[in-house]
């Protein structure tokens, strides 16, 4: 019979974050809100393996959570999240338009978990960010 481990996860961290655009009010305290990881979208439900890479041993210290992260931003799914909202923002700006890059999202889930996890965490973004 195999064991059951629990893992508790808590994370802090401090963001300082240069604006330059004025915001209201409202709308930073929905950025805020949208960017928490207390956010209902299932953040944490998708680490990339992250909990399982520990597990098994490859990522036992800083440095190899460092590499770790590093290669998911440079050639990994954050890369795609970092083009993806980029072009969002751009997209806002100038004409509202986001349904190419809706669909650049979509094609860009390499995997059918990786489509899967991308779909029901916009699902629950939408279900989420509706009441505002």
């Amino acid at each position: 019979m195999g064991t059951i481990i629990t893992i508790t996860t808590i994370i802090i961290t401090a963001t300082t974050i240069t604006m330059t655009e004025q915001l209201s009010t409202v709308a930073l305290l929905r950025l805020m809100a949208w960017l928490s990881p207390a956010f209902p979208v299932g953040g944490f439900s998708y680490s990339h393996g992250l909990e399982r890479a520990v597990h098994d041993g490859l990522i036992a210290n800083r440095d190899d959570l460092a590499g770790w992260l590093e290669t998911l931003v440079e050639i990994g799914s954050g890369w795609n999240d970092a083009v993806l909202f980029a072009e969002s923002w751009r997209r806002a700006r100038d004409d509202g338009d986001l349904n190419k890059v809706a669909a650049l999202a979509e094609a860009l889930a390499g995997s059918r978990e990786r489509h899967m996890e991308t779909m029901l965490q916009g699902a629950a973004f939408l279900k989420a960010a509706s009441a505002w």
